[in-house]
């Protein structure tokens, strides 16, 4: 009788099995140019994920991404939102610059990832971002950020040129992967 149980309790054991794990991507560092005074500009910038995060088969329990936004300028309150988006022109090494007039189709459907704020020169702000968008991201090769930005106060001894570093790009995920099939030799096709 025992040997019953076991045998019909195991398949359904092994057959759910899954892992979870809790990865984080190495940290990553983007530099936005600042090109506009009062008026909005927009930067595109294509940020490449590691390896690690790309064509994985699995199930995002949960993402955070953690960064620092530093003003490097001494002299120049920034103000900047940041979009995230799945779909860009942009390369690594080519960001691409637009204006209110010619935004890209796909601006209206990025989802917020900073909202408004202004950053006072010298400033290093923390930021924590929960996103849906950043869920799709995990097993994608690149993701896209769009920042608008524009100097908002400006006191005497600034330098040009003008930029807002994202520091320490860190995206944190729990994940699991479910093993379907490892019931071997006390499945239906086993013993």
């Amino acid at each position: 009788m025992k040997r019953l149980v076991l045998a019909l309790v195991c398949p359904l054991l092994l057959s759910a099995c899954s892992a979870e794990v809790a990865v984080e991507t190495p940290p990553l560092t983007q530099n936005i140019p600042v090109t506009s005074v009062l008026e909005p500009a927009y930067v595109e910038v294509a940020v490449d994920l590691p390896p690690e995060t790309q064509g994985l088969d699995v199930t995002v329990k949960e993402i955070s991404g953690t960064l620092t936004v530093h003003n490097p300028s001494q002299a120049f309150t920034l103000k900047t939102v940041g979009r995230l988006s799945l779909t860009g022109n942009a390369t690594p090494d080519s960001p691409l610059f637009y204006s209110q007039n010619n935004l890209p189709p796909y601006y209206a459907t990025a989802e917020i990832l900073l909202p408004e704020r202004e950053f006072a020169p010298g400033s290093r702000t923390p930021v924590t971002v929960n996103s849906p968008t950043l869920v799709k991201a995990i097993g994608k090769k690149r993701l896209w950020i769009i920042v608008s930005n524009t100097v908002t106060r400006a006191t005497i001894g600034g330098t040009l040129p003008l930029q807002i570093q994202l520091e320490n790009i860190i995206l944190r995920a729990t994940v699991t992967k479910s093993f379907n099939g490892l019931d071997g030799a006390l499945g239906v096709g086993g013993l």
